[in-house]
C-alpha cells in the first residue's frame, strides 16, 4: 500500500498546505503501527490547520499520530477526529450494558475498522435481532456481524427442577420440597 491509498486529501490546495501535506503524509508513513494496520486516513490541511479523520486500530495510533502531526513544522493546530475500534467497541458494550434484556447476556464485542464482530449465546433469534439491530443503530458502527447463537434457557418443571438441560435428558438439578411426614 502506496502512502497516497492510505491518506486521502483535497487536490486542490495552495501551495504551502499542499507541502505541509507531503510532510504531514511522510511523517505518518513512518509511523510503523499505522502503517502495519492498513488505514485510509483523511487528512484535511487549511493555513496550517489539519483535521485527520479515519478509523485507526488502538486508541494509541490515534493519539501519537495527532503528536506527530502536531509536531511537524508549519502545523499550527490538530483537530483528531480518527476514531479508535476500541472507541467503537465500548460504544456497542455501553448500549448493550443499558438495555435491561440485552445486558445480562453479556455478549463478547469486538471492531475492526467500524465492523462491529457480536458472539455468545442468545435465548432467542428475536433477542439475537434486537442485539443485532442496537449495535447497528450506533452512528460510530459501520456494519455488524453476528456469531450468536441461539440456546434457549432450560425450562423449569413446575417444582423448580431443571425440566431440560442434560445432554441425555436427566434431570440436572431438583429445588428441595415440602413433605409430610404423617
Amino acid at each position: 500500500m502506496a502512502a497516497e491509498e492510505m491518506f486521502r486529501a483535497a487536490d486542490d490546495l495552495p501551495d504551502a498546505d499542499r507541502h505541509l501535506l507531503t510532510a504531514i503524509r511522510k511523517t505518518l508513513w513512518g509511523y510503523e503501527p499505522l502503517r502495519a494496520t492498513r488505514p485510509t486516513l483523511t487528512i484535511g490541511v487549511q493555513d496550517g490547520r489539519v483535521v485527520l479523520s479515519g478509523r485507526v486500530r488502538t486508541l494509541a495510533i490515534k493519539e501519537i499520530a495527532e503528536y506527530m502531526v502536531l509536531r511537524t513544522a508549519g502545523v499550527r493546530a490538530v483537530r483528531n477526529d480518527l476514531l479508535a475500534d476500541p472507541e467503537v467497541a465500548r460504544a456497542v458494550a455501553d448500549a448493550v450494558a443499558a438495555d435491561p434484556e440485552l445486558g445480562p447476556l453479556c455478549p463478547r464485542i469486538d471492531s475492526r475498522d467500524g465492523v462491529v464482530h457480536l458472539a455468545g449465546d442468545v435465548p432467542s433469534d428475536g433477542v439475537a435481532s434486537r442485539l443485532i439491530d442496537l449495535a447497528a443503530s450506533l452512528p460510530l458502527v459501520a456494519s455488524v456481524t453476528s456469531y450468536l447463537t441461539v440456546e434457549p434457557a432450560p425450562a423449569l418443571a413446575t417444582n423448580g427442577a431443571l425440566a431440560h438441560g442434560a445432554a441425555n435428558g436427566t434431570v440436572l438439578a431438583a429445588a428441595p420440597t415440602e413433605s409430610s411426614d404423617g
